[in-house]
Order: C-alpha cells, then sequence, then structure tokens
C-alpha cells in the first residue's frame, strides 16, 4: 500500500486536520452567515479528530485554533462576548471527551459496519457529556447567573441540547461518508499513484 495515501499517513493526517480547521473556521465564525447559516461543527471536528488523527498535539493544535476563532470574532469583528467568561476553559474536558471518543471508535470499534451502531451510541452518549460540561460550566461557573440551579439548568440543556446532537451528527455522518468514500477509492489511487 502507498504510505502517502493510507489513512495512518503524517499526510493523511494533516489533510485531516487542515480539514476539520477549515470547517471550523466556516462555521464556528459564522463567515457565511450572510448567505447561509450552518451549524457549528466544534463537536463533530474533536470527535472525527480523535478518530482520524488522534495525537494529543493535534487535539491541542485544533482546541487552540478553536480558541483563536473566538478571540478574532469577539475582539476584531465585534460579536458577542456573552459566552466568553472564565468558564469558558471547560471547553477544554467538554472537547476532549469527544476527542477520546473518537479514539475509542477508531481503537475500539474499528470501521467495520456492524460497530455503527455502538459507534453512534457512544457519539450521542459523548455529546450529551460534553455538553454537560460545556453548557453546565457557563451556566454554573461563568458569573452571568446570580443564583445558578439545577432546577433552572435542567430546562436549558432540554432547550439547546437537541440542536447541538443535530449540529454534531449532521457533521460528524458528513466525516464519515467522506472517509468511507475515500477508503473506498484508495484502491484505485494506490494503483494510479504506481503508473
Amino acid at each position: 500500500m502507498n504510505r502517502h495515501l493510507s489513512t495512518r499517513s503524517p499526510r493523511f493526517e494533516f489533510v485531516a486536520f487542515c480539514a476539520l480547521t477549515l470547517v471550523m473556521l466556516t462555521t464556528r465564525s459564522h463567515a457565511l452567515s450572510d448567505v447561509v447559516h450552518l451549524p457549528d461543527t466544534s463537536l463533530a471536528s474533536f470527535f472525527l479528530l480523535g478518530f482520524l488523527v488522534r495525537r494529543a498535539s493535534a487535539f491541542a493544535g485544533l482546541f487552540l485554533f478553536g480558541f483563536a476563532i473566538d478571540v478574532w470574532t469577539i475582539f476584531v469583528m465585534g460579536g458577542s462576548g456573552f459566552c466568553f467568561t472564565p468558564a469558558y476553559w471547560m471547553l477544554l474536558p467538554a472537547y476532549g471527551v469527544m476527542w477520546f471518543a473518537g479514539r475509542v471508535v477508531a481503537d475500539g470499534f474499528g470501521e467495520e459496519r456492524s460497530a455503527l451502531a455502538a459507534g453512534i451510541a457512544l457519539l450521542i452518549a459523548a455529546t450529551l457529556v460534553s455538553k454537560l460540561l460545556s453548557s453546565g460550566g457557563f451556566y454554573f461557573l461563568g458569573g452571568r447567573y446570580p443564583d445558578p440551579t439545577i432546577a433552572e439548568f435542567l430546562p436549558r440543556l432540554e432547550r439547546y441540547f437537541p440542536g447541538t446532537l443535530f449540529a454534531t451528527l449532521l457533521w460528524s455522518g458528513i466525516g464519515a461518508t467522506v472517509y468511507a468514500v475515500y477508503k473506498a477509492a484508495q484502491p484505485r489511487l494506490s494503483r494510479a499513484h504506481a503508473q
């Protein structure tokens, strides 16, 4: 097998990382919001990063890139800084859960179709835990709500989680489809490269 086309090659991992940063930039910065509002890819990007790249340095790089997007959007482009509080750092474990779930799916379940249901179940569970960490961190630690309570937080979670789950499943599904098409085309690409 041609190592340059392998999904475990540094070249593939670099291309995957760049693609994930590009879609995160497009959706997180709302660069196309005048044309179309695309759901945020952040959770799916970290999940796919864990599946495709798995290096801790890639996780750190994608997190810092997301932070840079937020800083640019808020302080340069004049976006809302309402969510930019000391609790922002709860995104680190929230995204870490998604990245780790991607690694578990890749290492534990593999790429077999029989593992699809288990992989989706883990993705849904990871999305819920991630949402609890990020939204819960913001609500309880962000200082925006004077007397936070579980009773007030749960309706917020109920309101916002379905949209987060939809976006995460949508983008993860698109990423999985692109990956499956690439894997299916890989033998032909290897033969063409060898000629």
